[in-house]
């Protein structure tokens, strides 16, 4: 039986051949901040064959707020953590932008939802009617 050459050489030699990254990044100017709106697809996420995660959702609310992503990371953890607790719940979301959420059906730890995209002026976050007053 020959011996064992160890395959760690390989490796090391691997690892310590990783590009370096830039000192700094570009500062964007606060005077010159970006118009909210709504995107299809993120180009994060077509990448990835088409699911967005956690860092390219903070990365894309950043760029449409001109947000700092530290600040923009707890608020969009805080707004997942929220809608994940009222859907474990069976609540309903309705939310203008995205649309209407609910849950179609709860077995175990898993959760099967539907979701009604919404159109026109609801989807734009614009109210048909005031509150209080008949629509």
């Amino acid at each position: 039986m020959a011996p064992r050459t160890p395959k760690d050489t390989e490796k090391k030699a691997a690892k310590s051949a990783k590009p370096a990254k830039p000192a700094t990044r570009p500062k964007t100017s606060e005077a010159a901040k970006p118009e909210l709106k709504v995107v299809a697809a993120a180009p994060a996420a077509e990448a990835s064959g088409g699911a967005m995660k956690l860092r390219d959702l903070i990365d894309a609310v950043a760029t449409a707020t001109g947000g700092k992503k530290p600040e923009v990371k707890k608020t969009v953890e805080a707004t997942l953590a929220a809608l994940g607790e009222a859907l474990a719940a069976g609540k309903a979301l309705t939310v203008p932008p995205l649309g209407k959420l609910r849950v179609v059906k709860a077995k175990g730890p898993a959760l099967t939802l539907k979701l009604r995209v919404a159109e026109g002026a609801k989807a734009a976050g614009l109210a048909l009617a005031d509150d209080g007053e008949d629509g």
